[in-house]
């Protein structure tokens, strides 16, 4: 599965699936309905602790490139202020990590826009789909499956009447459900708690104790953070990852390998997983000889080699002096006070070979070209994103 970053999507899979209203069970202030019963959720706290493992270089590494994947608009979020930035990247805690594998980028493609390099085939698509049927306990003895052009969506029972739908892909299964239609409630629980930030990590771990058949994990990690809209609205972005016992390996994961989880106000909406998750999930033996583990083998990661790392004070230098990456132009001085946030994720992007850890920096808008003061009223502030390279440059040919 490809970050938060990664913006190869599914071509002709949509997201999400139609819109339904719905009475909420929770009210704007948090508070729950008369009418509901509170469902208790206790968010985890204690993990084992992690080592590091402490890699050393490799020897012979060879230079690697790095290349920004072109957008529209103006790559940034809003945020009313620095604090409301709450992210569980294992780095916070890590941050004299010297040494990271980079990887080999098999999803490889300059002409991504295009589509895909591979595709399932029909006949591919509806195993896929079976098998995880299947394991959500779906009935799949009715099915219909829809070719989309360049990928295929699989209705249960039907289209006209899908409670869930699935769109696999090379590289990951897309999970659409209709919490109103369907045997399953998957409605928002009436959660009680105040904290607004800390209910909607209750209704991410409610939902992954749904799907822990899919989901499962050894020490699942789960975050909640939201970017604001030109409203100042909270817009929460969900996603599960485990904790390995080596930070190093909890760092890839992050970025590599996690589950994003949809929720809106009706509930679950949908589930993006990987692969290699769902074999982690399952039982021993769980999809051997299936379509799915040889789906996962061909995604394994492809070591390319370790490569020592800048730290983070080289990179605040870097962006100071605007040694940095992105497809925006900041037309003024960069201050310390500028710099919102900093937080190293592996950047996984088709333009790039491989898949490398890079500094991603969030920088305050403004007086610069792209402060246009619209959002000034509602108390609101514009961050643009750019990357500093995590590689020491001797190693790294900007592109």
């Amino acid at each position: 599965m490809c970050i938060l970053i990664l913006t190869l999507n599914l071509a002709g899979c949509k997201w999400p699936m139609d819109e339904v209203n719905s009475d909420h069970i929770v009210h704007e202030d948090n508070s729950i309905a008369e009418d509901s019963k509170p469902t208790e959720v206790e968010v985890p706290v204690n993990y084992k602790p992690m080592e590091v493992e402490n890699y050393e270089p490799s020897e012979g590494l060879e230079s690697i490139s790095m290349t920004i994947l072109e957008g529209q608009g103006i790559p940034s979020i809003i945020l009313k202020d620095p604090s409301e930035y709450k992210k569980k990247n294992p780095w916070f805690n890590y941050k004299d990590i010297e040494v990271l594998p980079v990887f080999i980028n098999k999803n490889y493609n300059l002409l991504y826009h295009e589509g895909p390099v591979e595709y399932l085939t029909e006949e591919e698509a509806v195993e896929v789909s079976l098998l995880v049927a299947e394991r959500l306990g779906i009935d799949t003895g009715k099915y219909e499956c829809e070719d989309l052009g360049a990928s295929y969506i699989i209705y249960f029972p039907n289209k006209q009447k899908a409670s869930f739908e699935i769109c696999p892909s090379v590289d990951e299964v897309r999970i659409f459900f209709n919490p109103l239609n369907g045997n399953m409630d998957l409605s928002l629980p009436a959660i009680d708690e105040e904290d607004e930030d800390l209910l909607h990590e209750k209704y991410l771990v409610y939902y992954y104790q749904l799907f822990e058949n899919i989901l499962r994990m050894k020490q699942p990690v789960f975050e909640a953070s939201f970017e604001r809209n030109i409203h100042g609205e909270k817009m929460y972005k969900y996603m599960i990852f485990n904790q390995e016992d080596m930070v190093e390996d909890t760092i890839v994961n992050y970025s590599t390998n996690f589950a994003r989880i949809y929720i809106d106000t009706n509930g679950l909406s949908g589930i993006d997983i990987s692969y290699k998750q769902l074999m982690d999930a399952a039982a021993p033996n769980g999809y051997e000889n299936t379509i799915i583990e040889r789906l996962a083998k061909g995604n394994e990661l492809e070591l390319l080699g370790y490569y020592p790392l800048i730290n983070q004070e080289e990179a605040i230098e870097k962006i100071l002096n605007k040694e940095y990456l992105s497809t925006i132009e900041y037309d003024r001085d960069i201050n310390l006070g500028d710099i919102m946030a900093i937080e190293l994720i592996y950047y996984w992007v088709p333009v790039n070979k491989t898949i490398q850890p890079v500094y991603r920096v969030y920088l305050d808008l403004k007086e610069t070209m792209h402060d246009y003061g619209q959002y000034e009223e509602e108390g609101l502030n514009t961050y643009g994103i750019f990357y500093v390279p995590a590689i020491e440059t001797k190693y790294l040919n900007v592109g």
